[in-house]
């Protein structure tokens, strides 16, 4: 096997794909090689959540195609753990003890979920979380046998589960500290429809609430003791949330703070190495954690990588899902909006919610108006004007 690359990818997802591309482009003899600790990678991770309920191949959701690889000049080689790295040599040693040389490395290891803190090691077979394809396939085959599911959290992640759980015939109630659902992509309006919407589906919903404990009983069940309420459930699947994979950047020397600290280039504090994606911290404290922002961001790592000088330019990226038939769309929905002037408009199923800064749109939270979504991307991208907004947007 080849020892010496131009370029080390490590991490097969959005963001070291599009980091691939990047280099690729901006070199295109460059000798790449991806690493990724996943045998199924690479694979859209997002399309799992959707298909809880029907099911899946391991090969449904795959970001390239083999000859992709072959015709863009890397080498793919998936279930290849990197377990260390040295900067200052341009290593990268893997878990078989093989070790690689690199002129430039990409981390896009992305992040990993969290876990509660009350959590102990031998309780970790017995919840659920959902991550990676090995996750989804051992969540499938859990709730064949359960009746009665609870979700810790409500974010995206835990409302696009409760849907599946719903579509299984099965019974989800969601739990976790916050007063709304989705409050990082949700104003209170948009969250006090969606709660609707999830009631009317049988979704029972325990706001400011927080797992204790949990113990498996003789009935094969969980009892879980919680701050305002207790109950038995079937089965415990976490979604509270997720943390960059920076073990790797830090046991090398690295700078890592919340997660693999950046530079406007996207470059860390190791001369060649960059960081793409939910590992990577940017100057300004901030992590993406959204699948096209990991994308955009690869890509500028990769180019840079093989000898470009991008700045990245941060532009804002939309979350979209689809959940109980209702469409959800959000995008740079700031998190103090005092600051803004709002238009809000409700029109039978739909909803919009616009922010405005003095220089234009800023962001906005949408329901129910799907067919229009990529103009909304470009309306906040371009910073429309509220005369503008008002035209062609508003309903």
């Amino acid at each position: 096997m080849q020892a010496v690359w131009d370029i080390v990818v490590v991490g097969a997802g959005s963001a070291g794909i599009a980091a691939v591309e990047g280099a690729h482009r901006q070199s295109p003899a460059a000798q790449i090689l991806l690493l990724d600790e996943d045998p199924h990678a690479p694979y859209k991770r997002t399309q799992l959540s959707k298909h809880i309920a029907s099911g899946f191949d391991t090969s449904q959701f795959k970001l390239r195609e083999e000859q992709w690889f072959r015709d863009n000049n890397v080498s793919l080689r998936a279930g290849e753990a990197v377990v260390g790295i040295k900067p200052q040599q341009r290593e990268v040693r893997l878990a078989t003890g093989e070790t690689l040389q690199y002129h430039a490395l990409v981390l896009a290891c992305g992040a990993a979920p969290m876990y509660p803190r009350i959590v102990r090691a031998h309780q970790e077979d017995s919840f659920f979380v959902l991550r990676t394809m090995h996750d989804a396939q051992r969540l499938i085959k859990g709730l064949k046998t359960v009746r009665s599911v609870l979700i810790d959290g409500m974010g995206v992640l835990a409302l696009e589960i409760a849907n599946q759980v719903v579509a299984m015939k099965k019974t989800p109630t969601l739990v976790g500290a916050t007063a709304q659902l989705m409050p990082r992509q949700l104003n209170t309006r948009a969250a006090e429809i969606m709660e609707d919407v999830l009631v009317r589906k049988k979704v029972k919903l325990l706001f400011q609430d927080e797992i204790l404990s949990f113990e498996p009983n003789r009935k094969g069940g969980l009892e879980v003791s919680m701050v305002k309420s207790s109950g038995v459930y079937d089965a415990v699947i976490v979604c509270i949330g997720v943390q960059p994979r920076s073990e790797l950047a830090e046991s090398a020397g690295l700078r890592v703070e919340r997660g693999v600290v950046v530079d406007d280039y996207l470059q860390t504090s190791a001369p060649s190495v960059f960081a793409a994606g939910d590992v990577a911290e940017h100057p300004d404290g901030s992590i993406s954690y959204l699948w096209r922002a990991a994308e955009h961001q690869g890509e500028t790592a990769g180019m840079n990588a093989a000898g470009a000088h991008q700045k990245y330019d941060r532009r804002p990226f939309r979350l979209k899902t689809s959940v109980f038939d209702t469409y959800v769309f959000s995008m740079n929905m700031p998190g103090d909006p005092h600051n803004y002037r709002i238009e809000e408009i409700e029109a039978d199923a739909a909803y919009q919610c616009f922010y405005f800064a003095d220089d234009g749109l800023a962001g906005l939270v949408v329901l129910n108006d799907e067919p229009r979504s990529a103009l909304y991307s470009q309306a906040v991208v371009e910073r429309w004007s509220l005369e503008r907004v008002a035209d062609e947007l508003m309903l």
